[in-house]
C-alpha cells in the first residue's frame, strides 16, 4: 500500500507564470470540479478546462483579476450545473452586470445557474443567476458564517481573510483533505484509460472494501489492491495559500498567517522590490522580501512568487533572490 504523503495531490496551473496576470487552476483530472483561484486573463485555458470548474475565488475586482470572467461564462453556459462565484462586497452586482450586458437565445440546453456568494464580515450575502429563468435580476439572501471556512466538499475546504488593498479584496486558502487520490502521472503511462472506475475505486477506499474486491474495467476485472498499490495515493491532507494584491502590515499579518500556516505551497504577491517600497505601500502590494518573510513565518513548505511588475522584465531573478534572503524554498515561474 503506498505510504501517506502530506503535500497537494491536484494538478496545479499557474495560468499566466508569475509575470501575468495571478490565477492559478486546481484540478482532480478525474472529476469535474476544478476550481479557479482568480479571473483574470485566462486564454491559455480551453473552454473544456473552463468547463470543468465547479468554484470560482475571485480577490477583487481589479481588471488583471477580473477580465477573464467572460470565458467562464462562456465554456459554462452549455452545461447542466451550478458554478459557485465567491468574492468580495459588490461580486453579485458586477457579475451580474456583466451578464446583463450580453443577448442571449436562452436555447432549451442552456441550463447554467451561477451561485454568487459576497463575503462580508461575519457573513454572506448570496444572490442566484439563472439561465433556465433567462436571467432575471438576482434575488439577495443573507446568510451567516463563523469563522474563515467559506466552501467544503468531500475534497476540499476553502477558507478566506479580508486583505488590505486598495479596494475590499480577500486571499484564500485551499485545503485538501485526507484520503485517496488519483496518480495522474501513473494513469498516463498505463494503458488503461480514465473512466468512471476511477471514481468506483475511490468510493471503496474511501469504504475500507476487502483488497480481493473486484473492479471492472474495459471488459477485464481488476482486483481493488492492485488498482490502489499502481494508481491511487493516500494524502495525509495538505494546505495551498493565494495571498496576492496586499500590504504585508500589522493590520494583515495575522489574518495572513491564518490561513498560509503551514502551507505546502504558498502563491504569494511580490509585485515590487525592496527598493520600491514606497511605491509598495502606496498601491497596497508586497515586497519579494515580505514574500519571503511571510513564507518563513508561516513554516510554508514551498514559496511559489506571483503578480511581478513589467518593470523588471528582463530580471525578474532579483525578485527570487530577494525572497531567498527570508526564505528558502523559493520558486517562480518565467514565461
Amino acid at each position: 500500500m503506498p505510504e501517506p504523503l502530506a503535500r497537494f495531490h491536484a494538478e496545479l496551473t499557474l495560468v499566466n507564470g508569475s509575470t501575468g496576470d495571478p490565477v492559478l487552476l486546481i484540478d482532480y483530472p478525474d472529476r469535474d470540479d476544478a476550481v479557479l483561484l482568480d479571473a483574470g486573463e485566462n486564454a491559455s485555458l480551453s473552454l473544456e478546462q473552463l468547463a470543468d470548474l465547479s468554484v470560482v475565488l475571485i480577490t477583487h475586482h481589479h481588471i488583471d483579476h477580473f477580465v477573464g470572467l467572460d470565458r467562464i461564462i462562456r465554456a459554462n453556459m452549455d452545461r447542466d450545473k451550478t458554478l459557485r462565484i465567491y468574492g468580495p462586497p459588490k461580486t453579485i452586482e458586477k457579475v451580474a452586470d456583466r451578464i446583463r450586458s450580453y443577448e442571449f437565445q436562452f436555447f432549451p440546453f442552456q441550463k447554467i445557474v451561477i451561485d454568487i456568494y459576497e463575503i462580508h464580515e461575519g457573513g454572506f450575502r448570496v444572490g442566484r443567476l439563472d439561465c433556465g429563468r433567462k436571467f432575471p435580476p438576482p434575488e439577495i439572501r443573507d446568510e451567516a458564517r463563523t469563522g474563515c471556512v467559506i466552501f467544503e466538499n468531500e475534497t476540499i475546504q476553502v477558507e478566506a481573510v479580508f486583505a488590505e488593498h486598495t479596494v475590499p479584496c480577500l486571499s484564500y486558502a485551499v485545503i485538501e483533505k485526507a484520503g485517496w487520490f488519483l496518480n495522474v502521472d501513473a494513469l498516463r503511462k498505463s494503458v488503461l484509460k480514465p473512466g468512471s472506475w476511477i471514481g468506483d475505486v475511490l468510493g471503496l477506499l474511501r469504504e475500507d472494501a476487502p483488497n480481493g474486491t473486484q473492479v471492472l474495467i474495459e471488459g477485464g476485472s481488476y482486483p481493488l489492491a492492485t488498482l490502489r498499490d499502481k494508481f491511487f495515493l493516500k494524502s495525509l491532507g495538505a494546505r495551498l495559500a493565494f495571498v496576492t494584491d496586499t500590504l504585508w502590515n500589522e493590520a494583515s499579518r495575522a489574518r495572513l498567517l491564518s490561513i498560509a500556516q503551514r502551507a505546502s505551497v504558498l502563491y504569494c504577491d511580490s509585485f515590487y522590490a525592496q527598493g520600491q517600497l514606497s511605491q509598495a505601500l502606496k498601491y497596497h502590494h508586497m515586497t519579494a522580501l515580505q514574500a519571503g518573510e511571510f513564507a518563513r513565518l508561516a513554516k510554508a513548505e514551498k514559496l511559489v512568487l506571483i503578480h511581478f511588475a513589467k518593470r523588471y522584465a528582463g530580471k525578474y531573478d532579483m525578485l527570487v533572490d530577494e525572497a531567498r534572503e527570508h526564505f528558502a524554498k523559493v520558486t517562480a515561474q518565467i514565461l
